[in-house]
């Protein structure tokens, strides 16, 4: 009798501990969101003081990514020489820095940079959109934009782990039978190490940063409509490139980007 009622004593206390954990973690979150939603109406009432609409949902609170350093993988760029020239292809190098392919399809050449370009000899019943698709698909890149015109034309960019490289893309465009593509190639997460830097800026660090240099240039910007975590693609040396954590941000007049690590504003 006394061991049961010890335990129901027990599963009680137990039960009250659970409810007390629960309510301190529902504040805490209740805490959190308020400071959110403080921190971004008083940034709202910052850029509407200048002029400058800031929707409150165009705000996001996740970190941005973190800074990666990619090492060259000529093994990967011959395979995309493979995936575009197919079978019996030849290849040949200058210095180790620029790497030539050929074959009866067309030929392609990449340079140390990450910048590549390819001209490939179309079959009759060669599908053009499908093989770019196939192509995005197979080399991560994303957002294929098909213009609308006479002869086919497209562009994509490239994306890391999920996150969009905006100075990473690829061109696809049509003469008569030949496709020319070329953009930037950038390998896989194969062979590539964190960057070491400090603290990286949040979106709200990095608007306040837009919001200054803005003032000082006097551009034209009178709504923010987006901001989003991206990457821009940075060569460092013949053989590496350093993928730089930065905020997009879209205007109505322009697209800017911030730079995560040193606050530094670019337009695009």
């Amino acid at each position: 009798m006394q061991s049961a009622r010890l335990k129901n004593i027990i599963i009680l206390i137990l039960a009250l501990l659970n409810l007390f954990l629960l309510g301190s973690l529902f504040s805490r979150q209740t805490a959190r969101l308020d400071s959110r939603r403080q921190t971004v109406t008083q940034l709202a009432a910052l850029f509407e003081a200048n002029n400058i609409a800031l929707p409150e949902d165009a705000v996001p609170f996740d970190p941005p990514p973190a800074g990666i350093t990619l090492n060259r993988d000529v093994e990967q760029e011959r395979q995309m020489a493979a995936f575009l020239l197919g079978k019996g292809m030849s290849h040949s190098s200058q210095s180790g820095v620029i790497y030539s392919y050929e074959s009866s399809a067309g030929a392609a050449v990449f340079s140390s940079g990450g910048a590549f370009d390819a001209a490939i000899l179309l079959q009759e019943d060669t599908n053009v959109e499908r093989l770019c698709r196939k192509f995005c698909s197979q080399f991560q890149y994303d957002d294929l934009t098909i213009s609308e015109g006479d002869a086919f034309s497209a562009t994509a960019v490239r994306s890391f782990d999920g996150c969009p490289v905006s100075n990473c893309t690829v061109s696809f465009s049509v003469q008569g039978s030949v496709l020319t593509v070329s953009g930037m190639f950038l390998p896989s997460v194969s062979g590539s190490t964190a960057s070491a830097s400090g603290e990286l800026l949040s979106a709200v660090s990095a608007l306040t940063m837009f919001l200054n240099t803005h003032l000082e240039s006097g551009a034209v910007v009178s709504q923010i409509t987006s901001v989003t975590a991206c990457y821009q693609a940075q060569s460092t040396s013949a053989s590496t490139t350093t993928l730089i954590p930065t905020w997009r941000v879209d205007t109505d007049f322009g697209t800017y980007y911030v730079n995560c690590e040193t606050g530094a504003v670019t337009r695009k």
